[in-house]
């Protein structure tokens, strides 16, 4: 039981990636603390945890309002009196539009809800970390900050690349607490999300993607969870400032 004892806190936990991560967490002995905006798909997550491993504590709403943030962190520190991992999956992306079409709006949005929100989320936890001299944070970026995509929009690799960026530079500074920093770097993953858009396009689009793929497939959100679990847990103590790349082999670093 790799997390036997740890308080894991994972947002964007209602679906596709947050919710095989929270759910292999908890298997291996985490309590988990689920955060989302969907309250009817993040309860129907806690219900089937629960029914299997250990209660979760749920706290719904936007992890970009500060609100939000602020009892993500306070209520487990309450409850448990101490949070161990810190999972940044929550996020988001538009279906990618040409580059004259993507207004200010819609660039700010997307920056906001996947780099912003994160940097305020490692900037809360670390204060706790620090404290307690121990923590690992994980964040869940995209091939799309890591090379061209077919999928992604200028947009959505800019808020990734930044992400990767933020967290090599994170790692750096919180070494010398004891705290890792991480990410993983899915590609393309068939995350409810990404199902819809996939349905959407033609047979040869579809394939024109998987040809791009050397393992000849989407991956699954069961695929991504088990990267994000090693760099959570005490078997990767020695690693921080790491992208771990999880594309079926169309990206190799």
């Amino acid at each position: 039981m790799r997390f036997k004892n740890k308080i894991a806190v994972i947002t964007g936990a209602s679906s596709g990636i947050g919710k095989a991560t929270a759910t292999l967490l908890a298997k291996e002995g985490a309590t988990v603390v689920l955060n989302a905006r969907k309250e009817e798909q993040l309860e129907a997550v806690a219900a089937e945890i629960a029914r299997n491993y250990t209660s979760p504590l749920v706290i719904r709403g936007d992890i970009c309002e500060a609100l939000t943030l602020d009892r993500l962190v306070q209520k487990p520190l309450e409850q448990f009196g101490r949070i161990d991992i810190w999972i940044n999956n929550a996020g988001g992306g538009a279906p990618a539009k040409p580059l004259e079409q993507i207004t200010m709006t819609e660039w700010n949005e997307i920056l906001n809800r996947n780099l912003s929100s994160v940097f305020r989320c490692c900037q809360k936890v670390a204060t706790v970390f620090k404290q307690q001299q121990y923590g690992r944070i994980v964040n869940v970026s995209s091939l799309a900050g890591r090379d061209k995509s077919l999928l992604a929009g200028v947009d959505y690799s800019a808020s990734k690349a930044g992400l990767i960026g933020m967290t090599r530079h994170l790692a750096a500074l919180l070494a010398s607490d004891n705290i890792t920093v991480n990410t993983v770097a899915p590609g393309a993953t068939l995350t409810e999300r990404i199902a819809q858009r996939w349905l959407t396009l033609s047979p040869e689009a579809q394939q024109k993607i998987i040809d791009t793929i050397p393992l000849g497939r989407l991956g699954k959100p069961e695929d991504i969870a088990p990267a994000i679990a090693f760099l959570a847990s005490d078997e990767a103590s020695y690693i921080t400032g790491a992208v771990i790349d999880v594309n079926g082999g169309c990206f190799m670093s």
